[in-house]
């Protein structure tokens, strides 16, 4: 079906919009049209106005040694601890002797007062409160530690892909992530544990384009009569290990606005909302690095015994270049639903203004959601100069391959 026809939907009588509300309980969208649908709200917008975060604490200075206090410094002491007492006793007494304040009496509301009492808009840090409703708790942490970073991102995709920021630097030490995400709680969701699997099998790690990975990364290390251990020889670190001695992966499902796109154009009415893997991680990847190789005699040949295995992903707002910026549902302080005609318009590069609605009739702050796109994160981190995309990797898990694989040397 094409656009126009999703189009045509959205101009249906009483001036409503369709939209799909979240059903918890079937762990589906449900679709609310006609009568049911929603309604543009034109006079309030997202808010950007709360203040950021703090920055994450520096680490705590050395302790300096104690300085032995002497009689004068004692007798010091106590009078200064004596002063701010009599400071408060004389405030008190001060409070006693002043009489009370003549008390007015507050104007009783008018229907006119609590009509321009105006609803508060949804701030956008609200949305990882909104995730946490939503039973997605990790996604909600990632967030909020993408809120409380300092400044952070990458102008274009190449920068992005090489991890280097708005200043042309690498990304600072404290833009990684080791321990947000670990690997156990990912394989609690079966499509995950599927490709974690599917990653261990002979004919994914001895692909053409593995195996010429793997001989240009041992042929960096060859000594003639040993074993390495890849991650000894980086000293440990994981980073390091996925920049010298990754060579194959596996991908997990598509993103949420992969997602979102598939449904709104072919209307999967059937498909699942998502969840706090999708939420945390979108797509993914699942990496395959070197742990063990052993070397022969004369170092022509290289014998891989086992496989590191472990979770690397991107946290950031990024839109493609020329692209509309990515619709990512609208959203209030509870919940989550999508409008379609917002998505589609995005889609297809059409001009639509992105507005509130309202459902269910009541204009309520839990009945109004705002819409929200990648370039919303990416306005406020602007505004604020704050915002930091980072690169989570989760732990990591040490596999004994069943058959080791060959690399010969040429």
């Amino acid at each position: 079906m094409g656009l126009s026809q999703h189009f045509s939907d959205t101009a249906v009588s009483n001036n409503k919009i369709p939209y799909y509300m979240a059903n918890r309980l079937l762990w589906k969208w449900a679709r609310c049209e006609g009568i049911e649908g929603c309604e543009i709200v034109r006079e309030t917008k997202l808010s950007m106005d709360q203040a950021p975060p703090p920055l994450p604490a520096p680490p705590e200075p050395a302790r300096r040694s104690v300085k032995r206090l002497t009689h004068k410094d004692r007798v010091n002491k106590s009078l200064d601890d004596l002063l701010p007492v009599a400071e408060a006793l004389a405030r008190f007494k001060k409070w006693l002797d002043t009489p009370d304040a003549p008390k007015h009496s507050e104007p009783a509301p008018t229907a006119e007062r609590e009509k321009k009492q105006a609803i508060a808009p949804l701030d956008i840090q609200e949305i990882p409160g909104a995730m946490r409703k939503l039973s997605m708790p990790v996604s909600a942490r990632l967030m909020e530690r993408w809120f409380a970073g300092a400044l952070n991102y990458s102008p274009t995709d190449k920068d992005e892909a090489l991890c280097i920021n708005q200043d042309g630097q690498p990304y600072p030490a404290d833009m990684y992530d080791m321990r947000s995400i670990k690997l156990e709680w990912i394989l609690n969701y079966p499509r995950a544990k599927a490709q974690y699997l599917a990653l261990q099998q002979r004919q994914r790690l001895t692909t053409p384009r593995a195996v010429e990975a793997l001989r240009k990364c041992l042929s960096r290390v060859r000594t003639p009569d040993a074993t390495i251990d890849a991650l000894s020889l980086c000293n440990g670190n994981l980073v390091e290990l996925h920049n010298r001695f990754q060579f194959q992966f596996a991908g997990v499902e598509s993103t949420f606005d992969q997602k979102l796109d598939e449904f709104i154009l072919k209307r999967l009415t059937n498909s699942g909302i998502p969840d706090d893997l999708t939420g945390a991680l979108g797509s993914f990847n699942i990496y395959a690095a070197v742990a063990y190789a052993e070397f022969n005699r004369e170092a022509r040949r290289a014998t891989v015994t086992s496989i590191y295995l472990y979770v690397r992903d991107n946290y950031t707002f990024s839109d493609k270049s020329d692209n509309q910026s990515q619709y990512l549902g609208h959203w209030n302080h509870k919940r989550v639903v999508l409008v379609p005609a917002a998505g589609a318009a995005g889609i297809a590069s059409l001009p639509w203004l992105d507005y509130p609605v309202v459902v269910e009739g009541k204009r309520s702050r839990d009945n109004i959601y705002y819409p929200v796109r990648n370039k919303s994160f990416r306005e406020w981190q602007q505004r604020h100069r704050r915002g930091g995309d980072f690169i989570i990797f989760s732990d990591y898990r040490c596999v004994t391959l069943p058959q080791p694989i060959e690399i010969v040397f040429s």
